[in-house]
């Protein structure tokens, strides 16, 4: 029969779990089948999913249900698809929905558990927050089927700026992954093709909303973060109308309030004038029509500039 000891035990695997512990786990602690049930009847051990109890006392979060689904698919299932995106908080329209989804070799029916199957590498399982999940790489790559390309990239602008991955190991995932008529593959090679490995994500959604406002307001071509050399230095701004010389940055405060990156601004604008270029920096309060009048006005003066001079 159980003893405190081994309550106490039982609680620390719990706290670890979110609260959970697996049968398996309970008769390593040397929990026959009488005390499991004793606990259960008492009311100390509440029946989450199959094999797996929740230690009373403990509420059940989203967390722990997406940990009970995995655990009571066996020791090779993960969290996958959406509930992966949500347990990565990395946005988007998939990973809401109370269902759990999760990725396991074998069949497991489960309620209110969609189950896919399939062999995931090494290098497609992680922990997170505790929780057997598919890597970033992995769940960008299962769920780029259901949201198109347009949505991925905003997911993994998301990802990128949070450092849970990078441009090459996307890349490097896509080229293992990818394959005629293999769902994702489109979608990830639209995403992908304009986040090379010195792509910039920009620092928040703010600065992604102003380039889409350039394409919207009909602003001149330019390309997004262009390389300029200025002496030893490199700049990427976020928007470059190459053939006037003219470069744009949408600054976030987020990431640029502090005294090192204000330093580092001023510098970088004098650098590229010295270049010959005509920096323009905006920030989350200017106006579309303050951004629009600007850029086309400079673009006016610089072509008539090179006029006078040709």
């Amino acid at each position: 029969m159980a003893g405190a000891l081994d309550l106490a035990s039982l609680d620390r695997v719990a706290q670890r779990q979110h609260g959970l512990v697996t049968v398996a786990q309970m008769h390593a602690l040397h929990f026959d089948r009488t005390a499991i049930e004793l606990l259960a009847t008492r009311g100390t051990l509440l029946r989450a999913r199959r094999g797996v109890y929740r230690l009373c006392g403990m509420p059940l979060s989203w967390h722990g249900s997406a940990l009970a689904a995995v655990l009571a698919a066996g020791g090779q299932a993960v969290l996958s698809h959406g509930s992966a995106v949500r347990l990565w908080e990395l946005g988007g329209s998939v990973g809401t929905a109370e269902g759990i989804e999760i990725t396991s070799p074998g069949h497991n029916r489960q309620p209110g558990v969609v189950v896919h199957r399939g062999a995931l590498t090494p290098r497609d399982c992680v922990w997170q927050m505790g929780i057997p999940v598919t890597s970033v790489e992995r769940t960008l790559f299962d769920v780029a089927s259901e949201v198109g390309p347009v949505e991925i990239g905003k997911m993994i602008d998301v990802a990128l700026r949070r450092k849970l991955t990078t441009s090459g190991r996307l890349q490097a995932s896509y080229a293992a992954k990818s394959g005629k008529g293999r769902p994702g593959t489109a979608s990830m090679r639209k995403a992908l093709a304009d986040r090379d490995l010195a792509y910039d994500p920009g620092a928040n959604g703010w600065e992604l909303r102003m380039d889409r406002m350039w394409e919207q307001l009909g602003m001149p071509t330019a390309q997004r973060q262009y390389r300029i050399q200025c002496g030893n230095r490199t700049y990427r701004p976020d928007r470059a109308i190459v053939d006037l010389k003219i470069a744009v940055d949408w600054n976030g405060y987020e990431y640029h309030g502090s005294r090192s990156t204000f330093d580092y601004d001023s510098d970088r604008r004098a650098r590229m004038s010295a270049a010959g270029w005509y920096p323009l920096d905006f920030t989350s309060r200017s106006t579309p029509e303050l951004i629009c009048a600007a850029v086309l006005k400079v673009c006016a003066e610089r072509r008539a500039l090179a006029l006078a001079s040709s």
